[in-house]
């Protein structure tokens, strides 16, 4: 490496060649234009008119970077001004329009092999979404997410470049006749379910490639929402309905549906395990697996059926054996199996009740029941928040939610701004529903 002259390293220069360096980065590495600087002491005029070849005597000086290019090209030993400044900074100057450029193109790249590779019909809607988001920008992974969503989406709605796919056998089921349903309309047809691990691993060689936190996750959702013309869903009980619109679900065991004294109309192993735990007064778990084997679930007593947030009331109902009535337990969002389960209760025309948490995600929670499941909101008015809320209650967190209900509800927890948990009111829920139905009605 030549070393650089004196009159080009020297020190005084070093915001001259800052401001130089710079505009030769906009220009595109061509010495084109020129800089203003200033010159304000006598060390810094001399270093300048060495630079430059010539006397100064302002205060302030325009280099032209043609003319100083040439000058280098001449005297400085290494070469022009790209060399120069290559040398001074130890490494070399990057054309800036030359990297936007690129940087547009890596985005481009990924929207224009999804344009390739995912069905036209609702492909727009997705690159629209994907270009808005950036969420595929400067991610060196971009184009593998691409291939991989078109693999899951063309299996999913069977728009495959070569035409649908062809249709599958769901596995048979030995322990009693799975209950008829309609399944719903997909482009490509009904799919047989199946988890996303399994998916992943079977499509992708991964099997977390389809989780909830990775991008793939994202991507395929949007598509599959596209595919069938819905809005892309916010909530998780959401996103597990669109997934079974196209035969997928996370597996048949982990999610469940914690129930009190529901019973079964089929005679099947799993019908009776499920008629003995109400019979009990026993508490149950039910999965999708029992879900295929059963037969219409319906209420297990005359009365009501409280569908609730937490775990807790259910237990508590069952340690005391209230008379009369069966419960459903939401555990916070709705799984599927839990709507399968109000679903079918609302079908057979058992009376829905619902009671959950005084904050802000149970008021959406108690939204999403009372208007897919058909329930009513039970002990859960602006007046029975007053009567349970404290002072010291947690603080309400999140984005308010307008009870459906019951506006004057929200009005008066926001001006509290504590939450009432379930739990904590748990008393008056057991007392009421002891006295059902002679002393108490229904308000809502």
């Amino acid at each position: 490496m030549s070393a650089l002259p004196d009159w080009i390293a020297d020190p005084a220069l070093g915001p001259v060649w800052d401001r130089i360096w710079d505009r030769f980065e906009k220009a595109g590495l061509e010495p084109v234009g020129g800089v203003r600087v200033a010159a304000a002491t006598r060390e810094q005029r001399h270093a300048l008119g060495d630079l430059l070849g010539r006397p100064l005597t302002g205060g302030t000086v325009r280099i032209d970077l043609a003319v100083l290019d040439e000058r280098l090209a001449e005297r400085s030993g290494v070469g022009g001004l790209g060399e120069v400044l290559g040398q001074l900074y130890g490494r070399a100057p990057q054309s800036r329009p030359a990297a936007r450029a690129a940087r547009a193109e890596a985005r481009e790249l990924p929207l224009a092999l999804a344009a390739e590779l995912f069905d036209p019909a609702w492909s727009a809607e997705v690159i629209g979404w994907l270009r808005d988001t950036g969420v595929l920008t400067a991610r060196a992974d971009s184009e593998r997410i691409v291939r991989d969503a078109a693999t899951v989406l063309a299996e999913l709605t069977g728009s495959a470049a070569d035409g649908p796919l062809p249709a599958r056998t769901p596995p048979a089921v030995t322990d009693g006749p799975l209950p008829t349903r309609t399944p719903p309309a997909v482009p490509g047809g009904p799919q047989p379910t199946r988890s996303r691990v399994e998916l992943g691993a079977t499509l992708l060689g991964d099997a977390h490639a389809l989780d909830r936190d990775r991008v793939l996750h994202a991507v395929v959702l949007r598509g599959l929402a596209a595919a069938v013309g819905v809005a892309v869903p916010g909530s998780t009980g959401d996103r597990e309905e669109l997934w079974a619109r196209f035969g997928v679900q996370p597996d048949v065991l982990s999610r469940t549906c914690l129930a009190w004294r529901l019973r079964s109309t089929g005679a099947g192993p799993t019908d009776r395990r499920v008629n003995e735990a109400c019979a009990a007064g026993d508490p149950i778990h039910l999965t999708e697996w029992d879900l295929r084997r059963l037969a219409e679930v319906h209420p297990g007593a005359d009365g009501p059926v409280l569908v609730c947030e937490n775990p807790r009331v259910v237990e508590a109902f069952a340690e005391i054996g209230v008379v009369g009535w069966s419960a459903v337990c939401t555990a916070g969002e709705p799984n599927l199996v839990v709507a399968r389960v109000l679903g079918q209760l609302a079908t057979a025309g058992a009376e829905l009740l619902y009671h959950g948490d005084f904050d802000w995600a149970g008021l959406a929670i108690a939204n999403r029941v009372i208007e897919r499941a058909g329930a009513r909101p039970w002990l859960m008015s602006a007046g029975d928040y007053s009567r349970g809320v404290r002072d010291d209650g947690p603080r309400l967190i999140g984005h308010e939610v307008v009870p459906s209900w019951d506006r004057e509800l929200g009005d008066v927890m926001r001006s509290h701004g504590r939450a009432v948990h379930e739990e904590s009111v748990l008393a008056e829920l057991l007392a009421v529903a002891e006295d059902w139905p002679g002393a108490r009605v229904w308000r809502g």
